[in-house]
């Protein structure tokens, strides 16, 4: 059960959710991470901060190593759209990723019809869809299913090459949280890992194409866990909430996918 390198780098996201609560603190926490995460060879690092940072943050970006991240972005260009913000404007604020349908938005009601017109409109512009999938469950037989069925959802009416410029990342929601059931293990996330790639095979009527795409996996990734996950269980990189959060955590992270 060893982890296939089939890409040059290990991408680590960090998803910030809804902070810190001012762009000060935002500041620091970006700059605390940019000065390893810039410097470092074998990982590429992505900040999700809260929408409202984006553009300050930008300004502190100085390498392709470490770049930004957008939490969401909805799926028009313009229009009367009250608090939405659209892919053009991410963009322009210098970000070069974009979080799509992760499971906290799932559960406000965002269905797989609206993460598909959200990737396809992101998908109109520099951007790389990061795009979440995972089980409420694991205690049935059907999470299979619900993860294929996210899968093909997400890729409906999009291109081989399209398709080849997203990025997914698994997350059972069973796993993470205060609410977690229990940790998700290494075998667990390999054994979906093979599954999802062999569903992006049959999608691209190639199994070569689907190994090209990133698998992360996110679910309560902690100093303690996430080298074990990076060499067990088959991705290519992690999705971070809580520990992102502390810069001396995450940075840590960071540098444990450098020596793998």
């Amino acid at each position: 059960m060893e982890n296939k390198d089939y890409h040059a780098k290990k991408l680590i996201v960090a998803n910030w959710k809804m902070n810190p609560s001012s762009g000060s603190d935002a500041r620091s926490m970006f700059s605390a991470i940019n000065k390893i995460a810039s410097v470092l060879k074998n990982v590429e690092t992505v900040i999700c901060p809260p929408l409202i940072y984006l553009e300050s943050l930008g300004e502190m970006v100085t390498t392709r190593s470490c770049v930004l991240g957008a939490q969401d972005a909805f799926w028009e260009h313009v229009g009367a759209y009250t608090g939405q913000v659209s892919p053009d404007m991410i963009f322009n604020a210098k970000a070069r990723y974009v979080i799509v349908g992760h499971s906290e938005r799932r559960a406000m009601g965002e269905t797989d019809d609206i993460v598909n017109r959200k990737i396809k409109n992101i998908l109109q512009f520099p951007l790389i869809p990061i795009v979440c999938i995972g089980e409420l469950s694991r205690d049935h037989d059907d999470y299979a299913t619900t993860i294929k069925q996210q899968i093909h959802h997400a890729c409906h009416e999009l291109s081989v090459d399209q398709i080849n410029r997203m990025v997914i990342a698994y997350e059972p929601v069973w796993a993470i949280g205060s609410g977690a059931v229990r940790p998700c293990t290494e075998q667990e996330c390999f054994d979906v890992v093979l599954m999802i790639r062999q569903v992006l095979a049959d999608l691209l009527s190639s199994s070569d194409l689907a190994k090209n795409i990133p698998i992360l996996y996110g679910g309560s990734i902690s100093t303690d866990n996430a080298q074990l996950f990076l060499v067990h269980a088959g991705i290519d990189g992690l999705l971070v909430g809580r520990a992102s959060l502390d810069p001396e955590q995450f940075i840590t992270i960071i540098r444990s996918a450098e020596k793998i």
